[in-house]
Parts: structure tokens; C-alpha cells; sequence
């Protein structure tokens, strides 16, 4: 085991979807709920967290939280799978929020932060609408052109899911 997850610290809890790792060796994933404890009834709105291996082999895996989701427009419950883009930004999706009513998950970038130990900023590349294609929780994958593609739970035409593209 490299890490347990603490009920008794709320702002990590219940991680899901696959985890990325950096080309350093640090792991990465999502807990759809933790963080801001405003969203869900209590439960959060959900944080991308790093996991940097220990720097002797039988040490202890460190934790820290990269962002934790405020609602609204910047999303709630991340647990897509992740991709760096050259640089190091790391991009997903989350599988609700957006912005108000009849906003249904976004696709965003997180940029590293400039100063190690502080949260990475956030950029929303796309809010999706419920009716035009909501929940892309799945996460995003490179394509051939630079762009990032990925799929959703819902919406399109006959309300049974669409399949996108995002210019980062």
C-alpha cells in the first residue's frame, strides 16, 4: 500500500478513476468528493492530488492536494482519467458543474504552480451543457491533431452520450 485515505480528513477522500504518473514518478488521481465540503451535502466538491514516491525505497508516499474544486463554474467531482500535455499541465474533466442550471461537468488544464507547495491554477477549456452532452467524467485522451478527446454520460441528439473534442 502507498497511501491510505483518512475519513477523519475530509478534504481526501474516496479517490476514483485512474491515477497518471508524472516523469519524475509522482502519481496523480481525483477524489470526486473532499475539498470544499460547500458541494454534494457536505461531502465536497472533490481535489486532484499528487502522490510524490518517498526518496528512500521503504519511506512513506507524500501526499498533496494540486486543487480543490469550488462548484459552480470551476466543476465538481473530478475522476476522469489524466494526461500531461509536454509542459507538465495536467488535463481532465469533472462529471458535474460548470456554472449554473443546465451545466453538466467542464474539461480543464492545471497548470503547475510556481512556487513549490502551492496549488496549481485551474483553466476551464470547455463547460458542458446537460442537453448538448453532460457528464464527461471519463477523462480526456490526446489525439493525433494536439487535441483532446473524450466521451459523455448523456446528452447529444438522443440523450444517450457524445463523444468531443477539445482544443487545449
Amino acid at each position: 500500500m502507498l497511501y491510505s485515505f483518512d475519513t477523519g480528513n475530509y478534504d481526501i477522500i474516496t479517490p476514483e478513476g485512474p491515477v497518471a504518473f508524472d516523469t519524475s514518478g509522482n502519481l496523480y488521481g481525483t477524489t470526486p468528493l473532499g475539498g470544499d465540503l460547500n458541494c454534494q451535502g457536505g461531502y465536497g466538491c472533490g481535489v486532484v492530488f499528487e502522490l510524490a514516491p518517498p526518496s528512500e525505497g521503504d519511506g512513506s508516499w507524500t501526499y498533496a492536494t494540486l486543487y480543490a474544486f469550488q462548484g459552480g463554474n470551476d466543476g465538481i467531482a473530478p475522476q476522469g482519467y489524466m494526461v500531461f500535455d509536454p509542459t507538465g499541465n495536467l488535463y481532465s474533466t469533472t462529471g458535474e458543474g460548470g456554472g449554473g442550471t443546465g451545466y453538466s461537468g467542464i474539461a480543464f488544464r492545471l497548470t503547475q504552480a510556481m512556487q513549490l507547495g502551492a496549488a496549481w491554477g485551474e483553466t476551464v477549456l470547455h463547460r458542458f451543457q446537460a442537453d448538448a452532452g453532460g457528464g464527461p467524467n471519463e477523462g480526456l485522451t490526446w489525439g493525433k491533431w494536439g487535441n483532446l478527446y473524450g466521451v459523455t454520460l448523456g446528452g447529444g441528439p438522443s440523450y444517450y452520450g457524445t463523444v468531443f473534442e477539445v482544443r487545449p
